[in-house]
């Protein structure tokens, strides 16, 4: 099927353009005539960016669907512009074994409504300790990780980054020291962030750091990235939206740091030390938010977010929070999406810019409404997504 997408402004990490954007077979090719059995897609006059892709993510299937599953997850996603998402581990039972791990892809593809790829435990069961269960890892896993939980042993870490490297596989990294994070979590993260650069570095292991949160931990990173480790991060958009004047009540893993870490973050969003924005979306239900589980959702506000945070502040372009919204995520996934070039998916999304909303709880798509901004005046709304050329999201 031919799709001419016609009336935007698009961009991409490196273009603006009015340019007309030819689609076949959801591919995005080269200029063709305009047959009558070609679908001509009106866009209003509408951002066309390429869609988003989530690095972080926790969808609660299988074990604790009542708070998400991949249905709700991934509408959940259309809705706020992504098509592409990494699924964390920590569901019950955990993705440590191909019986878990192949269930969960299956679904999803029958689904049929994004692309989803599913993280391996690097410890069995989050045990700590043990790695044997890599061996038999399906062929198609790309990183593996224990988040909620750092490595705490120096040595069973530097067994799993050798393991990794060996298997073709990348690690993505919650950085916490258990032992400290009661006393002081910032310290937990700033310490177990420098041993992984190390390794790393010595290694040469490629690994990608989760939500970074400190000041300490970033300024690690570049300094190991700068000597040519081969490193990359993430951070959310509630670090980079929130300090911790005020907002003692937010609880979330890791917490909301200061001001100066808040800055920090986005001075390194700005000098490119950053990656990617990753949402670590975490649905909970009401009764598990009140018993104190961290963690609140993110996917259908996250743009709005950075773009009011980033972009309208003038801190940075449209185009550099689609590098690291789209183009970097998909390439760290090893997804042929996530620019706008000829050969490439035609994953778009569609955003009135100019459109402020007020986010409310009737409107989320998610099955828990655990969210921070409800009641708050947002930007940017979108409107259509399209996954390979098919619409799959129309507000």
């Amino acid at each position: 099927m031919k799709k001419v997408f016609t009336n935007h402004y698009a961009f991409d990490d490196v273009k603006i353009t009015k340019a007309d954007i030819y689609v076949e077979d959801g591919i995005i090719t080269e200029a063709f005539e305009i047959t009558d059995d070609v679908e001509v897609i009106d866009c209003e006059n509408l951002a066309l960016v390429p869609s988003f892709t989530d690095m972080h993510i926790h969808f609660r299937d299988p074990g604790f669907t009542y708070k998400e599953d991949l249905e709700t997850g991934s509408k959940a996603a259309l809705k706020g512009g992504f098509t592409s998402v990494l699924l964390m581990g920590n569901t019950k039972p955990t993705v440590s074994s191909p019986e878990v791990y192949n269930d969960i892809m299956d679904r999803a593809k029958a689904l049929d409504l994004i692309d989803i790829e599913q993280v391996y435990t690097i410890t069995e069961n989050f045990d700590g300790k043990t790695l044997s269960h890599l061996d038999n890892m399906p062929d198609s896993v790309k990183f593996i990780s224990d988040d909620g939980h750092g490595v705490n042993s120096d040595i069973i870490m530097y067994q799993a980054m050798v393991k990794a490297k060996d298997l073709g596989v990348n690690l993505t990294l919650h950085e916490e020291v258990d032992e400290v994070s009661d006393i002081d979590y910032e310290i937990a993260e700033d310490a177990m962030t420098l041993r992984d650069c190390y390794y790393s570095f010595k290694l040469d292991c490629p690994i990608h750091f989760s939500h970074v949160s400190t000041k300490g931990a970033i300024t690690a990173i570049k300094y190991f990235k700068d000597l040519g480790a081969p490193i990359t991060c993430e951070v959310t958009p509630h670090h980079l939206l929130l300090s911790d004047k005020g907002r003692e009540e937010v609880k979330v893993n890791p917490p909301i740091r200061t001001e100066e870490d808040r800055l920090t973050m986005i001075e390194m969003v700005k000098n490119g030390t950053v990656d990617c924005i990753s949402t670590d979306h975490a649905p909970h239900s009401a009764e598990d938010k009140a018993s104190g589980a961290p963690g609140f959702l993110g996917l259908e506000t996250s743009f709005s977010t950075c773009y009011d945070v980033l972009v309208r502040t003038g801190e940075i372009s449209l185009n550099d929070l689609i590098r690291i919204m789209s183009t970097n995520p998909a390439r760290l996934l090893g997804l042929n999406k996530g620019k706008l070039d000829i050969g490439y998916e035609a994953d778009f999304t569609l955003i009135d810019l100019d459109e402020a909303y007020t986010y409310t709880e009737e409107e989320i798509l998610s099955k828990s409404k655990n969210s921070l901004l409800i009641g708050e005046t947002l930007y940017g709304r979108v409107k259509k997504v399209y996954k390979k050329g098919e619409l799959k999201y129309d507000r």
